[in-house]
């Protein structure tokens, strides 16, 4: 039986408001080919984390993304483990000219929206001795399409489940961030609005300050800038 290694990277994108009084509006892409298919390779002897590494440098011209496995899923004919990786944009150096980025969204726990398209999905919870599994039913017809959605939707649910107990969050942010910044991807992320004063309590043991300010937006008080402080025993990559 065939086996794949495939990756989810999903990267923090940004573009300008014209408000300048607002932040920049944030967005997710995830990497693709040109069809539509996110990097997979069949696996070989060696390091799977290390050779599949090797493989997105090449492709975004950069070694600073998180990266870990999530999960494996068994299909007719073959098996598929993925592994979810995380960016920002300003990471990305040279994209490779055979990928593209796409954007990608889950609302309300019913859409995904991949690239131009929107397409639903639910989740069914079965159990069986004495243990819950989800398992995702989307709405589309191609087979390879819906393997990419599949992959997707587990890995940011992935996501979803530890942001608010491990510094995932972090691994979209840049080199440096506010902490307006963080509250407006944890918020994209989860889908959901929150409180400012009690985010910003429970983010600060990550956050640390710096002298940079934000100058560009001229007439408007700067923005205090940070750095991510990892805890005692956390590591970037």
């Amino acid at each position: 039986m065939q086996v794949n290694i495939v990756c989810c990277l999903f990267i923090l994108n940004s573009e300008k408001n014209e408000n300048i009084r607002k932040n920049d509006i944030k967005k997710i892409n995830v990497l693709t080919n040109h069809l539509g298919l996110i990097p997979n390779f069949p696996l070989k002897k060696g390091d799977m984390k290390k050779t599949l590494r090797k493989h997105l440098e090449t492709i975004i011209g950069s070694n600073k993304f998180h990266l870990e496995q999530v999960y494996t899923m068994n299909h007719s004919s073959s098996i598929d483990i993925i592994y979810l990786a995380i960016t920002n944009m300003e990471n990305v150096v040279k994209l490779d000219e055979e990928y593209e980025m796409r954007d990608f969204k889950i609302e309300k726990n019913e859409l995904i929206t991949f690239g131009k398209n929107n397409y639903k999905y639910k989740t069914i919870e079965i159990e069986e001795n004495n243990n819950i599994e989800y398992v995702h039913e989307i709405a589309v017809r191609d087979i390879k399409l819906k393997r990419v959605l599949l992959s997707l939707l587990i890995s940011y649910k992935k996501i979803r489940s530890n942001i608010d107990n491990t510094d995932i969050l972090f691994k979209f942010l840049g080199k440096t961030f506010t902490l307006e910044d963080a509250r407006i991807v944890y918020e994209l992320i989860k889908d959901k609005s929150v409180d400012k004063s009690n985010f910003r309590k429970k983010i600060m043991k990550y956050c640390e300050k710096i002298d940079a300010k934000d100058l560009t937006k001229k007439g408007y008080r700067p923005t205090q800038k940070y750095k991510f402080k990892p805890l005692k025993g956390d590591a970037w990559l």
